[in-house]
């Protein structure tokens, strides 16, 4: 009775179905029905946990704003599943004289195949608009990841750093204070 007041009504729901499932039927249907029925809330649970914010002039990371024509963007929370998705999905399609989008990945702990091939339509759309991709902060999981899948640093596409001060410093490198493109000799 005190799970049944306390646990969140989601959990509350399952267990009853599998006790309901266990009387009418039998266990084994019951566990099945649980199973699934668990793993489908896992799923809606991380998808909530990760988020996608574009972040203003203000980052507290950041001592000095980003040139005009960099957007940076905090991702947060594992790429699983739906969550991917929704996390790719709310990057821009690319504003007006964005020429640079800085990822900052350093709280994505991990990610699946799912997040591998959301994060690479991301990059391929941007690619397209002419926008160059920069990942700062990327974590071990991750990164180990993007390597089997074969992503790696690529000029005028996308950079890898596993520091994000790293990235910050080349997306200021790339577009300085008065918006110009920095020539490579």
């Amino acid at each position: 009775l005190h799970t049944l007041r306390v646990a969140p009504k989601s959990d509350v729901l399952v267990l009853l179905t599998c006790f309901g499932l266990t009387v009418i039927f039998d266990m084994v249907i019951a566990v099945s029905v649980g199973v699934v029925l668990a793993a489908l809330l896992f799923m809606r649970r991380m998808a909530e946990l990760s988020t996608v914010t574009l972040v203003g002039k203000g980052h507290g990371a950041l001592s000095l704003p980003l040139p005009p024509g960099v957007l940076l963007y905090d991702i947060a929370g594992p790429l699983f599943f739906g969550a991917a998705q929704k996390a790719m999905g709310a990057l821009a399609e690319g504003s007006a004289g964005v020429r640079v989008v800085l990822l900052d990945v350093r709280d994505v702990p991990a990610m699946d195949a799912t997040g591998l091939v959301n994060l690479e339509s991301t990059l391929e759309r941007l690619y397209r608009g002419g926008v160059m991709v920069i990942l700062g902060g990327l974590q071990p999981q991750p990164a180990s990841v993007l390597a089997r899948a074969g992503i790696e640093s690529e000029d005028g596409r996308i950079v890898l750093c596993e520091r994000f001060d790293d990235a910050v410093a080349l997306a200021r490198l790339l577009l300085p204070a008065n918006g110009k493109a920095a020539h490579a000799g």
